[in-house]
Formats: structure tokens, C-alpha cells, sequence
């Protein structure tokens, strides 16, 4: 294979806002926080907004060399057979179905995945997965993270890619208030915090994925060795690609 010239190009998924002031108020918006384009553009890797009104086939998303899933509002929970509750953020069931659609493009198309916060819980249901729905009462232990960025310990397990990345202990910056109940599939847990509470995922087989319950664009050097790491996964991808025939 070639040596690259180019940087790795990373699908960053976006939201919608309404613009609130100045001359576009009440125009939508596509919105995504800058923190991530700027942790994917340290680590080497040039960001690609996609933004949920505009589709992309699996030949498009075979193009992007990595994809990542950001943090957002709570999902729908009509995916797992639930009905709303008073705890629930408003959901954004086409943003759900855009980002859970190119989540299983990647997947089919070997693209390495990050999934943060929200992300994680995408993947998870695309999995068959389930979600508490609200921690400070499903899960009482787990410390308060809904109410701002907050300070919790992820204890990793050895045998992951994630230790390769941070250790089998780390402290992490959570901002949720809803998180994994059920983890099925084609997923395993290989974080967790001492409530209980799962707070990463990896694949078992297939293309990389690595979903977290925490928010590595804001968590400095911590946070850096995951976007890093899917870089690292993006050249494992390459290297091993079959090689074409040459005759």
C-alpha cells in the first residue's frame, strides 16, 4: 500500500440548533462542539462534518477513514420499546436514526468508530442494547454527572485496547444522567465505574469500535490518547488491507 499523504479524514456527527440572536435568529443551525474538532485535528486527523440532513451512502462512508459519534441530547426511548419519562431531554429521533444508520455503514464497511457519551449509547442500542434511563435513581451509587462535567474513576479492563490507551485506571470527566443497563450484541463492557455502571465498550470482532460514557475532548492528555487511538486503529486497518494483485 502506498504511504499516506493526506490526512486520516474522521466523520464527526453534528446536531441541530435553533439560532437564538442576530440576524439568523430562528434560522436551524448545524451544530457541533468545537472541542472535538480540535482533539481530532492535535491528534493528526482532518474533521468532517456530518450533518443529519444530509444522507451518506455506504460508498461515502467507505471513503472516510474513521467516524466519530458525539455527545448530544438523551435518545429516543421508543428504540428499546420504552416510553418517554419527566427525566428525559427533549429527543431528536432523526438525529438517532442518521447517526445509528452510519454507525452500521461503518461497521460494514470495516470504519474504525469512536462513540462519546451519547455516541456510546448510540451504539449500544444499534446493538440491541438498553439504557437507565435516569442515574440518580436507577443507579444511586453513581455519582451525580448530569448536572455538570464531572470528575468519576473508570476502572479498565486489562485485556482491551482501551488499557493499551490509558492504563487499567482513569480519571475521567462525565457529563450524563443516563447511561448502559444492558450491553448485547456484538459488544463487551471493558470499562466500568465502581457503582456498576458501564462506562466503555468494545467490538468482540469485526471493525474497531470503542464507545466511552465520558467526554475525552475536554480531558487533555487523558483525552488525547483516545482520539489518538483511533487513529492507531485507522493504520492497523490500513496495514492489514489486502493487498491487490499485480497481475
Amino acid at each position: 500500500m502506498a504511504q499516506r499523504t493526506r490526512r486520516p479524514l474522521i466523520g464527526v456527527t453534528a446536531g441541530s440548533s435553533t439560532m437564538m440572536s442576530g440576524a439568523w435568529s430562528g434560522h436551524d443551525a448545524v451544530t457541533v462542539n468545537e472541542q472535538y474538532v480540535r482533539a481530532l485535528r492535535e491528534a493528526g486527523a482532518r474533521p468532517v462534518i456530518l450533518a443529519v440532513q444530509d444522507q451518506w451512502s455506504d460508498e461515502e462512508i467507505a471513503e472516510l477513514d474513521g467516524l466519530v459519534l458525539t455527545g448530544g441530547t438523551d435518545l429516543d426511548p421508543s428504540a428499546w420499546g420504552e416510553d418517554a419519562l419527566a427525566t428525559d431531554m427533549i429527543p431528536d429521533p432523526q438525529r438517532d436514526a442518521f447517526e445509528t444508520a452510519l454507525y452500521r455503514a461503518a461497521r460494514r464497511n470495516d470504519v474504525p468508530v469512536l462513540g462519546i457519551c451519547r455516541g456510546l449509547q448510540i451504539i449500544v442500542v444499534a446493538e440491541g442494547g438498553e439504557l437507565h434511563r435516569h442515574l440518580p435513581v436507577d443507579l444511586p451509587a453513581h455519582p451525580a454527572t448530569g448536572l455538570e462535567p464531572t470528575a468519576v474513576q473508570a476502572e479498565v479492563e486489562v485485556a482491551s485496547d482501551l488499557a493499551l490507551a490509558l492504563g487499567t485506571h482513569a480519571e475521567v470527566t462525565a457529563f450524563h444522567h443516563q447511561g448502559v443497563r444492558a450491553v448485547r450484541g456484538d459488544l463487551r463492557i471493558v470499562a466500568r465505574h465502581a457503582s456498576g455502571l458501564p462506562l466503555a465498550v468494545e467490538a468482540e470482532s469485526g471493525s474497531s469500535v470503542l464507545g466511552v460514557q465520558w467526554h475525552p475532548e475536554i480531558d487533555g492528555e487523558c483525552g488525547a490518547a483516545l482520539f489518538e487511538s483511533l487513529l492507531t486503529a485507522i493504520h492497523h486497518r490500513e496495514v492489514s488491507a489486502p493487498v491487490g494483485s499485480l497481475v
